[in-house]
């Protein structure tokens, strides 16, 4: 796929993602179905690393979106050109930043349920229309172009990484 429909793919799918009615967040989740493809998570440190080493296995929490940036950027990251995005649904705080030409999507949520429920919210709005790849921090994500971003984003914050396919 050519880089820049990639980006335009993302940016679409963020459209999208802020056009979502509000309070889909503080819907209960449906029961799994073992019948069922589910979401794929991936603890970048697994359960048996000591919470000395590295970032913490469940991301920690932050404040804010800039915060997030930072300990990108503090892990090698650098997401440049920060962009708040006015009254984010579904997230106390979110904006996009750049990656070598990549955006990434960070955002804080009130709670860690709200967070919780931004996977699941946003594979139903992308659903037949573009994969989904995030990293689920305590109170935060990180939307990223691909699963390998992810997996380096997970690297440097902990958290788990979230993938399903469009």
């Amino acid at each position: 796929m050519v880089p820049g429909m990639v980006r335009t793919r993302h940016l679409i799918a963020a459209a999208a993602l802020l056009l979502a009615l509000p309070g889909c967040a503080s819907e209960p989740q449906p029961k799994r179905s073992n019948n069922v493809a589910q979401p794929q998570y991936a603890s970048p440190l697994g359960s048996t690393a000591p919470a000395t080493s590295g970032p913490p296995v469940d991301g920690g929490t932050y404040d804010s979106p800039l915060l997030l940036v930072d300990a990108l950027r503090k892990g090698g990251i650098d997401c440049t050109g920060y962009s708040a995005i006015a009254q984010p649904r579904g997230a106390v705080a979110r904006g996009n930043c750049h990656v070598n030409g990549d955006e990434y999507t960070v955002g804080i949520y009130a709670s860690a349920s709200d967070a919780r429920a931004q996977p699941a919210m946003e594979a139903e709005l992308l659903k037949g229309v573009a994969p989904v790849d995030l990293v689920l921090g305590r109170n935060w994500t990180v939307g990223c172009p691909d699963q390998q971003a992810c997996q380096a984003v997970a690297s440097v914050l902990g958290g788990e990484v979230f993938h399903e396919d469009a």
